[in-house]
């Protein structure tokens, strides 16, 4: 017989996914205190120290801090000469290309080092969206409930782009929304009611 300790902080997290109300008993044991090494970047020393010079010598942690929005005038920005090309080209279009994809579905106010646990579900849903876009997949179907939750109306034209994008990759999509936008902008639909659940 052997057994290996996976640690306290993986087994109360393990017991709080069972149950919500062992989670709510469970909450006052863990806490969340900044890194004294790191500052909260989540960066080593080698990684927080370099610069990026096209990018007004911020360091990566600094770029991390800003909204995708700001992030990605930063980007369009930056001309990088032909070694700069060379060293970061590939690396700077697929940066661009993913915080496009995030601004798309209208997640352009957050920042990149916000912790996971601290977005809504709907911020979860459409950073998985653009995770899906930007992936290049097709075949698939996708099955997103009410995706413009939390969405300024605004901001339904961009997410509307991102899934006929998804679409247009040869995925299916079954969108559960009550957003009259969406819904006119569906290819087949399929109404229920009169009641929520019936």
């Amino acid at each position: 017989f052997r057994f290996q300790y996976k640690g306290l902080y993986p087994a109360l997290g393990e017991a709080a996914r069972l149950s919500q109300r062992l989670r709510g008993r469970l909450d006052h044991l863990v806490d969340e205190v900044e890194c004294s090494v790191c500052a909260g970047s989540r960066l080593r020393d080698d990684a927080a120290a370099v610069q990026l010079a096209g990018l007004g010598d911020r360091t990566v942690d600094e770029l991390c801090r800003l909204s995708l929005g700001r992030l990605a005038e930063e980007i369009d920005a930056w001309q990088p000469d032909h070694t700069e090309k060379k060293v970061a080209g590939e690396v700077l279009r697929e940066i661009r290309n993913r915080v496009r994809f995030l601004i798309d579905v209208g997640l352009q106010y957050l920042t990149l080092a916000r912790p996971a646990p601290t977005l809504s579900g709907g911020e979860m849903q459409r950073i998985r969206l653009a995770a899906q876009v930007g992936s290049g997949l097709c075949g698939v179907l996708y099955v997103l409930d009410e995706p413009t939750i939390g969405l300024h109306p605004r901001d339904n034209k961009r997410l509307l782009r991102a899934l006929k994008r998804l679409r247009d990759l040869g995925n299916t999509l079954l969108v559960v929304e009550h957003d009259r936008e969406v819904v006119a902008a569906a290819d087949q639909l399929l109404d229920f009611g009169p009641a929520a659940g019936r």
